[in-house]
């Protein structure tokens, strides 16, 4: 796995490695902390600067997952000023154009696990399949039948990993699980498949063309 430090990140992504440290704090970087060191995945910084632009700060992640409920239609506790200023930048810009304002909703982590793990994994309780495990759900011609996308909240991660024995060290990772923290959980329980917003901005994120444009497309629709 091709990963490096703060200070290499900070100079990639031109700003200060302050500001690196406080992005991994937030969740808009993925990255494993290894004692005092953070090690942080070069693919992570390759994605993050595609996507980052001049959106201004990003949201908190109570703030990205509300927007993302107002972009798919759904009821969202904002403020009635919040909810208007929401939905005239979703107006003005497009969720596309937004995506990068929504890192906080989730910390990406990537694995590797069996390919016979992937099914029973997907079918566990609170895991919500999103990305390309859900594309095809809201019309996207995509699929990855060998890999998993999906959303865990943050108290059952250990557990899962676990259980089904996943490496997060592994060069050719097959399972994206973003992980939520449970005060912003935004899924029921009856719930197994992300919503269109939230697919197409996973999609927006990934490191293929294809899924991107995918994504792009999903978020016209919205």
């Amino acid at each position: 796995m091709d990963v490096v430090g703060v200070v290499e990140a900070a100079e990639y992504l031109e700003v200060s490695p302050r500001r690196v440290r406080r992005m991994l704090a937030d969740g808009l970087l993925a990255g494993r902390q290894i004692g005092r060191v953070w090690a942080i995945e070069r693919r992570a910084l390759e994605s993050l600067r595609r996507h980052r632009g001049p959106v201004g700060r990003p949201w908190r992640a109570s703030s990205a997952w509300a927007v993302l409920a107002i972009a798919n239609g759904d009821g969202a506790d904002l403020s009635p000023m919040d909810r208007s200023r929401a939905r005239r930048r979703l107006a003005e810009q497009g969720l596309a154009g937004l995506a990068a304002r929504l890192g906080a909703r989730a910390q990406m982590r990537r694995f590797y696990g069996h390919p016979s793990v992937l099914e029973p994994l997907a079918a566990e309780p609170d895991v919500v399949r999103s990305g390309v495990s859900a594309a095809a759900n809201h019309g996207a011609d995509i699929v990855a039948p060998d890999f998993l996308e999906a959303y865990v909240p943050e108290a059952r991660i250990a557990a899962i990993a676990n259980q089904y024995g996943l490496d997060p060290d592994s060069e050719r990772p097959n399972i994206i699980l973003r992980i939520v923290d449970e005060a912003v959980w935004p899924f029921t329980p009856e719930m197994d498949v992300a919503s269109r917003s939230i697919v197409a901005v996973d999609l927006l994120e990934a490191d293929d063309e294809r899924s991107r444009r995918a994504g792009a497309e999903l978020a016209r629709q919205l």
